[in-house]
């Protein structure tokens, strides 16, 4: 392993998209000025006289039983680790490779294929964990895979994910980027907003009227440059710095003076260590929309000043379609061709006399020779995400700046604030009555949130009609854990404005999404609710906290695994220790609907009688589900010593690994234990189901037994909000007699219930969370001393 401080590099890139299904092929049309614009023959119902950019058919010998984004997925993956060269020569350590991807839709079609068959079984291939883990099939990969969404902007986050764990140590290998497929989901909702152009894409133009969509993936191999030069590859470019803010303004418009997109900007030249001037070229959002060019332009106004008029632009977007998730690592990769071609590419549709804004140079007609040293990409998303990427020429690598390597005792990262929202137990000291009341453990816990409960804990609450319970449940848990912190009141505005923000979440927006594509079905894809769309995104919660709190720090969402929540804490804890911000807001939450246990039901994981007792380790028959949300407040220790915060505990340690399948999944949480040092005392994500087995066998089977306790059976299973509960309650721990009770006489074989006694309270309490998919997490919580 190399130093921490050295260039990231791309070692390798995969492409494919409406122009060609691999990089050179793409970019040599996008060179020529083609636009790849035609109908779009995969949407899942009759589109008359609908287009877009459709990728071209893969072919039956393509993993003709997969979905397709999966299959065009899978094919980016290997033809960017083939250009890395570990096809013939795979890396040393798997457990040191690990994959962020970033998207909006996920498997959302199968979505449609349940809505049309009833079939529960059409939703094993929804949640971006099942995509991910049939995408990564074959391959040896041990380390932490996860998906990440912010919107438009999601796979320059996901690369800007991978650059954090690969500047930690971490990895040593990221597999990054973004992907996402033609959908009816998402053409109706942008088509219900009034974004679709029924002509050509015409960014910047003075007659541009919309986008088009289209579908894509975009993958990047990422690593050190040094670990490089020692397998003997030739980096294709540095990556060398990231950028990214929320613009707290809109959920669906944009700053009028693109003021979160000049952030993103002004951060990535920081990180990169370069002045605006070194800019050779820039690969804009630009979606032809009137408001976000305008935006955008405005941005590049306020970044690049009176340069900006002799500074190459162009729009990837007018030769693809808008490819969402897709897009940022799309958009990026050609940006890293044109630097290696030494040409600017030109934008489709449209002409020079055609372009809006006075001092734009946007490359028309044909495209222009240019010295490129240096390269920005720009993403911009709903609820305000936005990104920014800088490329750097791979014959000249540059020291990252302000990287030392070095780890800051100033930056250990200590959790000031929690906030906790159950059923039936609404704030903190109401979920501390809860576990110390062992007598009713088990009983009445499921179900949704009474949301008049939540009502107190709003200033505004009218301005929760509109958004969805998972939106609600979230603010909610939000407000209770910055009061926990000592950190509402205006007096406190400007630290949280310069907070980030990292959640997690399974499910995310079910209700809404389920009554959106019921009647996208149902009655067509002009009948699309236009607030149902906007409300229903991965990454809504994550906007609307910005809006709520005037939030601009970046803001991430984790999607569609039960480590969520975890994978979440873990990003912002690397944020932290690296000093790349001070403060977070992590957190998860989780509706609760009859939908998700009819579809958990129908693959045995689910109980049919939801008011029966919750009990972790029983006859593993499956679990009773609830609502829920649980917020937790990161700072660093001399940003919480600054302002003279109380602190419940530090994060000692946390980490994340993937299990190639589910027979593997007990050697994962062997593995997980082992990385943090075989912890003593352990909180398992034991639901009733097969995953407690497991992890008992692989807690409790070795010669150095950890003492077993569970936090299901004082909750319901809550998906990503389960651990984080559970590591709540470690915290809280401080403010009860004992810890929540322990599986004192527990072995492999004979199953126990939860022990009323408790715990002595530990110094250091580790949390387990196992995924189905294969991934597993765990956190270790160290408490001060009394």
């Amino acid at each position: 392993m190399s130093g921490f401080a050295e260039p990231i590099v791309i070692t390798g890139a995969g492409l494919n998209s409406c122009l060609g299904l691999n990089r050179r092929e793409v970019f040599e049309a996008v060179r020529q000025g083609r636009c790849g614009i035609g109908p779009l023959t995969e949407l899942e119902q009759p589109a008359a006289q609908r287009d877009g950019g459709q990728s071209p058919p893969l072919g039956t010998e393509h993993d003709a039983d997969q979905p397709r984004e999966v299959r065009y997925l899978r094919r980016a993956i290997r033809e960017a680790l083939r250009e890395a060269g570990f096809t013939d020569a795979p890396w040393d350590d798997p457990s040191r490779v690990g994959v962020v991807l970033g998207t909006t839709l996920a498997g959302m079609r199968a979505g449609g294929k349940y809505l049309r068959s009833d079939d529960h079984a059409s939703l094993h291939q929804f949640l971006a964990a099942n995509t991910l883990e049939r995408a990564l099939d074959g391959l040896a990969i041990d380390g932490p895979g996860m998906t990440t969404c912010a919107a438009c902007a999601s796979g320059l986050s996901a690369i800007a994910m991978g650059m954090t764990l690969l500047r930690r140590g971490e990895l040593d290998v990221v597999i990054a980027g973004g992907y996402d497929p033609v959908s009816e989901y998402v053409y109706a909702g942008f088509n219900s907003l009034r974004l679709i152009t029924e002509g050509p894409p015409l960014p910047f133009s003075k007659h541009r009227q919309g986008m088009k969509l289209g579908e894509g993936s975009g993958i990047v191999v990422l690593e050190r440059a040094g670990d490089a030069r020692k397998r003997g590859v030739k980096p294709l470019a540095q990556v060398a710095g990231f950028g990214e803010s929320s613009d707290a303004h809109h959920l669906t418009k944009p700053h009028p003076e693109g003021s979160g997109a000049a952030q993103a900007m002004h951060a990535a030249l920081r990180d990169a260590g370069l002045e605006a001037s070194a800019i050779d070229m820039i690969a804009a959002h630009a979606t032809a929309t009137p408001n976000n060019d305008a935006a955008e332009f405005a941005a590049y106004q306020h970044v690049f000043g009176e340069r900006l008029a002799r500074l190459p632009v162009t729009a990837f977007k007018s030769h693809l379609g808008h490819t969402l998730g897709g897009a940022g690592a799309v958009e990026l990769i050609l940006s890293m061709m044109s630097m290696h071609e030494s040409s600017v590419p030109p934008v489709a549709n449209v002409q020079a006399d055609d372009v809006e804004f006075d001092g734009l140079d946007l490359v028309t007609g044909s495209q222009r020779e240019a010295t490129i040293s240096y390269t920005m990409n720009l993403s911009l998303g709903f609820g305000g995400a936005n990104g920014c990427v800088i490329l750097g020429r791979a014959d000249a690598l540059q020291q990252p700046a302000n990287l030392t390597g070095k780890r800051d005792p100033s930056h250990e990262v200590c959790i000031t604030g929690v906030g906790v929202i159950v059923p039936g137990c609404v704030g903190n000291d109401a979920f501390i009555k809860r576990l110390s009341d062992v007598g009713n453990c088990g009983l009445d816990l499921g179900g949704a949130i009474d949301e008049a409960a939540l009502l107190p804990l709003f200033t505004n609450a009218r301005r929760l009609r509109r958004f969805s319970a998972y939106v609600k449940y979230l603010l909610a848990a939000t407000n209770v854990a910055l009061r926990d912190a000592g950190l509402e009141g205006e007096q406190h505005a400007t630290l949280i404005e310069q907070s980030c923000a990292f959640l997690g979440s399974m499910q995310g927006t079910v209700d809404f999404t389920d009554q959106y594509y019921r009647q996208v079905v149902e009655e067509g894809i002009d009948a699309a609710n236009p607030m149902l769309f906007a409300e229903g995104v991965p990454n809504v919660a994550s906007a609307q906290l910005s809006l709520m709190l005037n939030l601009r720090g970046c803001s991430q969402t984790v999607i569609g695994s039960r480590t969520a929540g975890f994978d979440a804490l873990h990003m912002a804890t690397q944020r932290i220790a690296s000093g790349a911000c001070e403060r977070a807001i992590v957190g998860a939450a989780e509706e609760y609907g009859e939908l998700i246990n009819r579809a958990y039901g129908a693959c045995g994981l689910c109980h049919a009688d939801q008011s029966r007792a919750a009990k972790p380790f029983g006859d593993g028959d499956g679990f009773v589900t609830g609502a829920g949300a649980v917020v937790l407040i990161l700072e660093s220790r001399d940003a919480a010593s600054k302002r003279g915060a109380r602190v419940l505990g530090t994060i000692a340690g946390s980490c994340s690994v993937r299990s190639r399948s589910r027979d593997q999944l007990g050697r994962g949480i062997e593995r997980v234990m082992d990385t943090l040092g075989r912890p003593s005392h352990v909180i398992s994500s034991a639901n009733n189901t097969w995953i407690d087995r497991l992890e008992a066998r692989a807690m409790l089977g070795g010669d150095d037994q950890s003492t077993l306790s569970a936090i299901y059976g004082h909750v319901p299973e809550m998906f990503a909000v389960t651990p984080l509960a559970a590591l709540v309650s470690v915290v809280l721990s401080r403010r009860m007699p004992r810890l929540i009770g322990a599986m004192d006489d527990l072995n492999v074989e004979t199953p126990v219930q939860p022990g009323a006694s408790g715990l002595e309270q530990p110094a250091r309490v580790a949390v387990l969370c196992s995924d189905y998919s294969g991934t597993v997490a765990a956190v270790n919580v160290q408490l001060p001393s009394r």
